[in-house]
């Protein structure tokens, strides 16, 4: 009788742990709301971007993109901004993102961008990569006739001479663009990860919960840095997750 009672026990058990295991993995599965993974991307990048609803502005496609071991590599050899986007379409904007993962890295910081120095005066704001997030889809002003008005957002970037706890304004969209340096050692071909808790910064950041993601976007802007090693600067990205 024990052993039968023992032996009811141990499947009981067993069931009961693979119950949990699999709660676990479809609740894991489905709190991964968007994900850009280069680390099997293959082929010309601005067809793989396009297949994807990507577009590709400005002066992007001249930064010899390309995919190597694994990441997107972006390598400008003049200095100009660069562009990618994705713009969603109402129906499909990301509701209830609460952390952003990114892997990516700085192989050359552009040499002369400088975010120090107060925000009233024109500053060398410039980067090597940035992910940007845009929230809702009210605009703001830019604060300059010739810079578009834009949505809320947070502009990710991994910056030589910054610092991971100061929170840094452009110098157009300050009144809803914020840029934040994370985690921000100045170390070179090395893959960080920004991890963020992003519906709680967003709130620390403009005191107001988070809309919808209406669009994402990797910037790459070297203007007005100097040339060195035959460039200038080199990053790159291996994935972004949304969850």
């Amino acid at each position: 009788m024990w052993n039968e009672i023992l032996s009811k026990m141990i499947q009981f058990k067993k069931l009961f742990y693979l119950c949990g295991f699999l709660l676990i993995s479809i609740r894991a599965h489905a709190e991964n709301i968007y994900e850009l993974d280069f680390t099997n991307a293959t082929g010309d990048v601005k067809n793989w971007f396009e297949a994807n609803n990507w577009e590709l502005r400005e002066e992007i496609e001249e930064m010899n993109l390309r995919f190597e071991d694994g990441k997107l590599v972006i390598e400008p050899k003049k200095d100009e901004l660069g562009v990618m986007m994705r713009d969603f379409d109402e129906k499909n904007y990301l509701l209830g993102v609460n952390k952003v993962r990114i892997e990516w890295g700085v192989d050359q910081y552009p040499l002369g961008a400088d975010w120090s120095g107060p925000t009233e005066k024109t500053r060398n704001t410039r980067e090597a990569i940035s992910f940007m997030i845009f929230f809702g889809d009210t605009k703001l002003d830019s604060g300059f006739f010739l810079a578009p008005d834009l949505p809320y957002f947070i502009s990710f970037f991994l910056g030589k001479n910054e610092k991971p706890d100061k929170v840094y304004l452009g110098n157009y969209w300050q009144e809803g663009g914020r840029y934040l340096c994370i985690p921000c050692d100045g170390s070179s071909a090395k893959t960080y990860i920004t991890e963020i808790d992003l519906s709680a910064k967003f709130y620390e950041l403009f005191g107001k919960k988070p809309e919808p993601i209406t669009a994402l976007g990797i910037e790459v802007d070297v203007q007005k840095t100097l040339l060195a090693n035959g460039r200038h600067s080199k990053a790159f990205i291996k994935r972004v997750e949304l969850f």
